[in-house]
């Protein structure tokens, strides 16, 4: 992962579709540690050791959920006793456990966790602060970019897109597309739908850059800057 977004997971624990990583910095590194469902490894196994923690104490943490893009709903038809009849328009709520709504820009940013989500979570002594990883990529735009932007985060299962125009958000989605020549479909799409002006495009990967997409997608826009 690039230094620039060290600053965003100093001690912190990302969950996935896929599994979860874990995050701390020290002594200037950051040191992380990632695991699949596939390995049948527990968070509850690793948290402890990981981040040393003695269990007697609830630690403060930061949970970056990325099990799935949120819902941006404009704040001026916001309703909170609605959140869960909102998320049920795009998501499957029958295992819900927890909700959310942060604030992104003039939207409210909903996602939520399952119960066995939350359950696993209140087996580790831990203090969970919860936050979208949507909202670490408006972050990141509402401080790099001077106009409009559309982000790539690239993870080996998925792609999110996040497109900045006129400094504020306009989409934010994910895609289970990871070919190349669908990663720049998606991503001229992006510019196309919302008729972006010669944007930057923010390339992040979470694992290995791919140069060959790097070099595919520079062929097709004018400004993409490879975090």
């Amino acid at each position: 992962m690039n230094p620039i977004f060290n600053t965003y997971y100093t001690k912190s624990i990302r969950l996935t579709p896929n599994g979860f990583s874990l995050f701390n910095l020290a002594d200037g590194q950051l040191k992380r540690e990632d695991y699949t469902n596939e390995e049948n490894v527990l968070l509850t196994q690793k948290v402890p050791s990981f981040f040393q923690l003695s269990g007697t104490d609830e630690e403060p943490m930061e949970v970056v959920v990325a099990t799935h893009v949120p819902m941006l709903v404009p704040e001026v038809i916001f309703e909170e006793s609605k959140v869960k009849d909102l998320l049920s328009m795009q998501f499957d709520i029958s295992q819900l456990g927890q909700s959310f709504a942060d604030q992104l820009g003039l939207y409210r940013s909903l996602y939520f966790l399952t119960q066995n989500e939350c359950d696993t979570l209140s087996a580790v002594p831990i203090k969970p602060l919860f936050k979208s990883e949507a909202t670490i990529l408006y972050d990141f735009l509402l401080h790099q970019a001077q106009h409009d932007a559309v982000l790539l985060s690239v993870d080996d299962h998925f792609v999110d897109y996040f497109v900045m125009h006129a400094n504020a958000p306009a989409l934010v989605n994910r895609s289970t597309r990871t070919e190349l020549v669908d990663v720049l479909y998606y991503s001229l799409n992006c510019v196309q739908q919302y008729g972006l002006m010669e944007p930057t495009l923010f390339v992040h990967y979470f694992n290995t850059p791919n140069r060959k997409l790097n070099d595919l997608l520079r062929r097709y826009h004018h400004h993409v800057e490879v975090l």
